[in-house]
C-alpha cells in the first residue's frame, strides 16, 4: 500500500498552495479575469501534483474508480476494458 506524503512533503505542499493562493490574489487584484486566474490556479496545482505526488491519494482514487466500475458493470470481470 502506498504511504502518501511524509510530513516534510506535506509542509512543502502547504507552502506551495499558499504561494499559489497569494499569486492568484495578486493577479485578480491586478485586473486579470476570473477565468484567467482560475486557469493559473489549475495549472499551478497540476504542476504541484507532478512535483509532489501523493501516492496514497492516487491509490485511494484508483480503488474508488475500480469499485464504481465494478458496481456499474457487474457482469464485467476486473481488467476488462470497454
Amino acid at each position: 500500500m502506498a504511504s502518501g506524503l511524509d510530513s516534510t512533503d506535506k509542509q512543502k505542499k502547504a507552502v506551495a498552495l499558499l504561494a499559489i493562493a497569494d499569486q492568484a490574489g495578486k493577479r485578480a487584484a491586478a485586473g486579470e479575469s476570473p477565468l484567467e486566474t482560475q486557469t493559473f490556479i489549475n495549472g499551478a496545482r497540476r504542476e504541484l501534483a507532478r512535483e509532489l505526488p501523493d501516492t496514497k491519494k492516487m491509490e485511494d482514487a484508483f480503488q474508488v474508480s475500480r469499485e464504481y466500475q465494478r458496481t456499474r458493470d457487474p457482469g464485467q470481470r476486473p481488467g476488462q476494458g470497454v
